[in-house]
């Protein structure tokens, strides 16, 4: 994966020479939808809410090349559960699992308009698990995640000087579940500083 990025920021490297430096603070939100995949195996797809509101947010330094660095984080509604079988067969379990995560960032322009991105870090999962829908029986817990990673792309059109509307397409794996969550996400960029470079 290194050895790819590298690969990459050689024509990156060419191509900003060329372009007027700037360096930027950009604050960047999106929402929309997730879709987690399916690993359970004691519960049927039909019992699994696996698409569920996703939310997250970037802080990232443009720097005057095409490379922009940071911070990500966000709120996941990952899935909740209908019904969960249990080893007696005669209870009902309901689950869901949220995450946030809190990722070193890195975004890259392909072309114009066009980023690819990728992150890694820590994530806490918060789960509730409540047995036969009884509020005396619900168990609210958290967990913590060391590795994961997102990867996926950005494209944003520019309505302001310092405003882009645009959407993102992320994938995410979380590796103390070992599970694949797919996020389409509607996003909103703003620069809150921007200068720049001689």
């Amino acid at each position: 994966m290194i050895l790819l990025l590298l690969l990459l920021m050689v024509p990156v490297t060419l191509y900003s020479q060329n372009q007027e430096r700037s360096r930027s603070i950009n604050l960047v939100v999106g929402g929309g939808i997730g879709h987690y995949f399916n690993t359970f195996t004691n519960v049927l797809d039909e019992d699994v809410r696996n698409n569920r509101p996703a939310f997250s947010g970037k802080l990232l330094w443009q720097t005057e090349y095409l490379l922009r660095l940071g911070f990500e984080s966000g709120y996941y509604f990952v899935y909740s559960t209908t019904r969960v079988k249990t080893n007696s067969g005669s209870e009902k379990l309901t689950s869901n699992l949220k995450v946030v995560p809190i990722f070193l960032s890195i975004s890259m322009k392909v072309i114009n308009h066009f980023e690819i991105n990728f992150g890694t870090g820590w994530a806490k999962m918060i789960y509730t698990v409540n047995a036969s829908g009884s509020k005396q029986e619900k168990i609210v817990g958290n967990t913590y995640s060391m590795s994961n990673y997102t990867a996926g792309f950005t494209y944003s059109y520019p309505l302001r000087k310092n405003l882009d509307l645009g959407s993102e397409f992320k994938y995410l794996y979380f590796g103390k579940t070992d599970d694949s969550y797919c996020s389409v996400l509607l996003t909103i960029s703003y620069k809150i500083l921007w200068w720049n470079v001689r």
